[in-house]
């Protein structure tokens, strides 16, 4: 696939210019290299995440729903050290820790240490760091690591996506890219917002129309960085949801447009990264989501 910009969404949206290149070096090359770190740094990530699981610390409420806990402050820490050291000129946007001002005009880096925090709490298997970098071009690296399944998803823009299993030696093999899919063959995926007010009630009566669309069935993984990347490998076919952060959709969302995956917000439109709305799937269903979702949770409440 060239180095160009992902593929656009179904049926409306528009399509970002080409990556912006300030180090004069072909952008393929500087990627490809920025990847292998960003990798080291999710590997290192999932064994504090493994070695954790468990043993939480500290657990501090966000919200009467939501928390956070030593674990997701120790991977951030050791995350944000590492972006500080390969890459001392870029912005970070990070979960618990907040801004890091990098160059003016630089990348933005968007770091969720821990993406099922609920999940992990529970000892529940799905939960993943997630790390994306966007540049004035649009999303540039992506990464997903799911520690317990041992999955570790990578991509740069236009250079595809890739699955790999570290813990059991497995290298990385590419994700094919995503072909079309009906709704009627599908397999779904949608989450529930921290703060329960009218957005559940939303997500409901979408859930309720693709149940009887009919869909094969919709899950609730607890992870929108797992759920983004596993539409990617065809583990899932389309996902949605109505309440997210930057950081929980933007390495995920490079890693599905790469495999071919229509990544846009609730209006249809492709947004570099896609928050607070995010509708992802295979061609054809994406266009067949949008439907269902503008007559039952849209459009975005002003």
């Amino acid at each position: 696939m060239p180095a160009t910009a992902f593929a656009p969404p179904e049926p409306r949206g528009k399509v970002l210019p080409p990556p912006f290149q300030p180090y004069g070096v072909p952008v393929s090359d500087r990627l490809a290299d920025e990847l292998a770190t960003l990798r080291e740094l999710a590997l290192a990530a999932g064994r504090e995440l493994l070695a954790s699981l468990g043993n939480l610390g500290r657990v501090e409420a966000k919200t009467a729903t939501e928390f956070v806990t030593d674990v997701d402050r120790r991977v951030e820490e050791l995350v944000l050290a590492g972006l500080s050291r390969h890459f001392p000129a870029d912005a970070v946007l990070a979960e618990e820790s907040g801004d890091r001002v990098g160059a003016p005009g630089g990348r933005t880096w968007y770091i969720d240490p821990l993406d099922g925090t609920t999940n992990f709490a529970h000892g529940h298997p799905i939960f993943a760091f997630s790390a994306g970098c966007a540049g004035a071009g649009g999303l540039e690296l992506g990464a997903v690591y799911l520690p317990y399944l041992d999955e570790l998803y990578l991509a740069r823009r236009g250079g595809g996506a890739t699955l790999e299993r570290p813990r059991a030696g497995e290298p990385a093999r590419p994700l094919a890219r995503r072909v079309p899919v009906d709704v009627k063959q599908s397999l779904l995926a949608t989450g529930f917002p921290y703060v329960r007010d009218h957005n559940v009630d939303r997500t409901l009566a979408a859930v309720g129309a693709l149940l009887k669309a009919p869909c094969h069935g919709i899950r609730r993984g607890g992870s929108a960085a797992a759920d983004l990347v596993h539409v990617a490998a065809g583990k899932m076919d389309g996902y949605f949801e109505l309440r997210l952060r930057p950081w929980d959709t933007a390495g995920g969302t490079l890693i599905a447009r790469e495999a071919g995956v229509i990544v846009t917000d609730l209006a249809g439109v492709a947004v570099a990264v896609p928050s607070p709305t995010i509708v992802a799937a295979a061609p054809g269903l994406h266009a067949q989501m949008m439907q269902v979702l503008a007559a039952t949770a849209g459009p975005e409440p002003a």
